[in-house]
């Protein structure tokens, strides 16, 4: 089974049913290069000075990573964050399951020339539940440089997004480099086994990782602690939104509300599609009318 690559010009149910089908797949030139230089221009600093904090057995020792606050260190990655295609194709895997979706985490990788391959995995192993049928959340790697097989493009096991969870390790070993140039993005469910394949180049290889979990699932990296609502406020609601500022759910089934107030607040979701009514139970009003009270 080969991973399936489209343009940016494809209809995003393409990519939908491909990523259903084989739990992963690429569009290419999404965004412009200039965006990718911007961005990555903007999170020199940080790999530079803090990346190799988060060494060890799984991160690797000769990756650099920005794993907290990456949009106050590259605020231009907010353009990858909440770009459109992301949004369509979250909302076609997400939403059947929950009201609005979430930003889980953002991570920033730069695999340094002779780094070893990161052990496979799935991403969404931090929830201790799985039903058939749901995702919980989905995956987007960004390719903030050309990916190849030989520095280290992301490897993905088709189909693993079908194995049953369990304390055994599936076979994984046949597996597949995401190859795509630069400004492209992989998408993959978060059961769909992955990881970062060697480089064995003698360049580095950076990408950007961004995670989107269903609403109603705590984040795997709390994104409104790790950014001050002021700086949050300069954001669009949407945005703002995908990072935790606004509640889940419709009417009076609604958790993660704030009486306060917050310059970075979204009262209501602004998405239309985020604010359906999903397995709510309905208004106390509605009780009320239904039992005769």
């Amino acid at each position: 089974m080969p991973l399936t690559y489209f343009d940016r010009t494809t209809e995003t149910g393409s990519v939908v049913e491909a990523l259903r089908h084989d739990g992963a797949v690429v569009v290419t030139g999404v965004v412009e290069p200039c965006l990718v230089d911007t961005i990555r221009e903007e999170l020199r600093p940080r790999l530079d000075k803090s990346g190799l904090d988060t060494r060890g057995d799984f991160n690797g020792d000769r990756t650099l990573r920005v794993e907290a606050s990456v949009l106050c260190a590259a605020p231009s990655a907010a353009d990858l964050v909440d770009h459109d295609l992301v949004v369509r194709v979250a909302d076609e895997i997400l939403l059947p399951h929950c009201a609005v979706y979430q930003v889980g985490s953002m991570s920033a990788i730069e695999l340094l020339s002779g780094e070893s391959a990161q052990a496979l995995h799935r991403d969404d192993s931090l929830y201790p539940i799985q039903n058939a049928g749901m995702e919980l959340q989905i995956g987007v790697m960004w390719a903030l440089d050309d990916f190849t097989e030989e520095n280290g493009g992301t490897r993905v096991v088709l189909g693993s997004h079908r194995f049953i969870r369990s304390w055994h390790l599936p076979d994984v070993s046949n597996w597949e480099a995401a190859v795509m140039p630069k400004g492209s993005a992989l998408f993959y469910m978060g059961s769909t086994w992955h990881g970062s394949g060697a480089n064995r180049s003698s360049a580095t290889r950076a990408g950007l990782i961004n995670t989107y979990s269903l609403g109603w699932l705590r984040q795997e990296s709390n994104q409104y602690l790790e950014m001050s609502p002021e700086i949050a406020a300069g954001f669009g609601p949407r945005l703002r939104a995908l990072l935790g500022y606004t509640p889940h759910g419709s009417g009076d089934d609604q958790i993660g509300n704030f009486r306060g107030h917050c310059p970075a607040w979204v009262e209501t979701p602004p998405e239309p599609a985020w604010r359906d009514e999903r397995g709510q139970v309905g208004t106390a009003a509605d009780a009320k009318r239904q039992t005769g009270v």
